[in-house]
C-alpha cells in the first residue's frame, strides 16, 4: 500500500500530539509534515517546545520528517493556511490531522485509495475521516458523496487546495442558495448566520472558508460510511471549541475493511446530507444554544446576588 504523506498541525498540547503519532504507528506513513504554530505568550513557549519534541520522539518506525515551524504566533486560520501552502508546494496529495484527531488503523488505507481512485476526477474536493450520520440511515455502499469534506481528518491534492484564492473569499449576497437553490429553510437560517459571522470577522477560522469555496465550485467528497477519526480535543485547552461535550451526530464507529464499494453518479447525496446536518450542525447548534442560554440565566442570578 503506497500511503501519501501525512501532515501533522499541531499546537501546544504534547500529549495529544504524542497519542496522534502513536496512532499512525500500524500504517507507518513514509513521509510526515509537522506544521506548528507558534506561542502566544511567554508562557506558551514550553509547551509548544514539548509538543513539537513529543511529535518528534514519537515517531517509532523509518519516516522523513519535514517541519513547518513558526516561530511566533500567526493564529488558527493563518498557521493552517500557510502551512498547506507549504505541504502542497512539495506534496501533490496529503492527508491532514490535527493534534486532537486521531485515527482509527483504518483511516489512512481508506485514504490512500480514495486518493487513488479519484486523483484525476475534476469533481471531487478530497476525502473526510467523519461519518455524521445516524446509525438509522441505510447504505448500499462503503462511502458515499456529500457536500461536507469534514475536516476532523481529512485529504485532498495540491490541484485543489491551490485552487483556493482566500484573498478573493466573500460569502454571496444571495446567501447558501446561490450554491445550494433547494435549502430548506433551518439550512438557510444555520449557514447564512455562520457565514454572516465569518464575513464580518467574528468567526476567523480557515475551514468555514475552505468549505464555502469548494461549494462555489460545485465539488463534493468522499465519506466514510463509518467514522473513522476520533476528536479527543474538546474541553478548556482548546483554541475554540471548548466544550467536552460538543461532539455530536457520532454513532458510526464500526470498521471499513477492503474492497471498498462505490456510489453511483459523483453528485453529493441530498437525503443524506440531510441528515448530517440534522444530526450534526443542528444538534451541535442546539447544545450551544441550550447552553448559552444556561450561561446568560446563570450570570443574571449572579448578578441578582451581587447587588443584594
Amino acid at each position: 500500500m503506497n500511503l501519501p504523506a501525512v501532515a501533522l498541525i499541531v499546537y501546544r498540547r504534547p500529549q495529544l500530539a504524542r497519542a496522534l503519532v502513536a496512532s499512525l504507528a500500524s500504517s507507518r506513513p513514509e513521509v510526515l509534515w509537522v506544521i506548528a504554530d507558534g506561542p502566544r505568550s511567554y508562557h506558551e513557549a514550553d509547551l509548544c517546545r514539548q509538543t513539537r519534541e513529543a511529535v518528534e520522539a514519537a515517531v517509532s518506525w523509518p519516516c522523513q520528517v519535514k517541519r513547518v515551524y513558526a516561530d511566533e504566533n500567526l493564529g488558527l486560520r493563518k498557521r493552517v493556511e500557510t502551512g498547506l501552502d507549504a505541504l502542497f508546494t512539495q506534496e501533490p496529495e496529503a492527508v491532514i490531522l490535527e493534534e486532537d484527531c486521531h485515527p482509527t488503523a483504518d483511516f489512512l488505507p481508506f485514504c490512500a485509495e480514495m486518493i487513488g481512485r479519484y486523483r484525476e476526477n475534476p469533481k471531487m474536493a478530497g476525502i473526510a475521516g467523519n461519518c455524521f450520520l445516524p446509525r438509522s440511515a441505510t447504505l448500499s455502499s462503503s462511502y458515499f458523496y456529500s457536500r461536507f469534506l469534514h475536516i476532523w481528518g481529512w485529504a485532498t491534492w495540491s490541484r485543489v487546495w491551490r485552487e483556493y484564492d482566500r484573498a478573493k473569499w466573500a460569502w454571496p449576497s444571495e446567501g447558501i442558495t446561490r450554491y445550494f437553490p433547494q435549502s430548506r429553510p433551518d439550512e438557510i437560517r444555520y449557514w447564512n448566520l455562520v457565514y454572516s459571522r465569518v464575513a464580518s470577522g467574528q468567526i476567523d477560522t480557515w475551514d468555514y472558508r475552505w468549505t464555502s469555496h469548494l461549494w462555489s465550485r460545485g465539488l463534493c467528497a468522499v465519506v466514510p460510511g463509518e467514522n473513522l477519526v476520533c476528536n479527543h480535543g474538546f474541553g478548556a485547552t482548546a483554541t475554540n471549541t471548548r466544550d467536552e461535550d460538543v461532539e455530536v451526530g457520532i454513532e458510526r464507529e464500526l470498521p471499513l475493511r477492503p474492497p471498498y464499494v462505490g456510489p453511483g453518479s459523483i453528485q453529493a447525496n441530498e437525503r443524506l446530507d440531510r441528515m448530517i446536518f440534522e444530526n450534526h450542525f443542528l444538534r451541535t447548534e442546539g447544545k450551544k444554544n441550550l447552553w448559552g442560554r444556561l450561561a446568560a440565566g446563570l450570570c443574571k442570578q449572579l448578578s441578582w446576588v451581587s447587588r443584594q
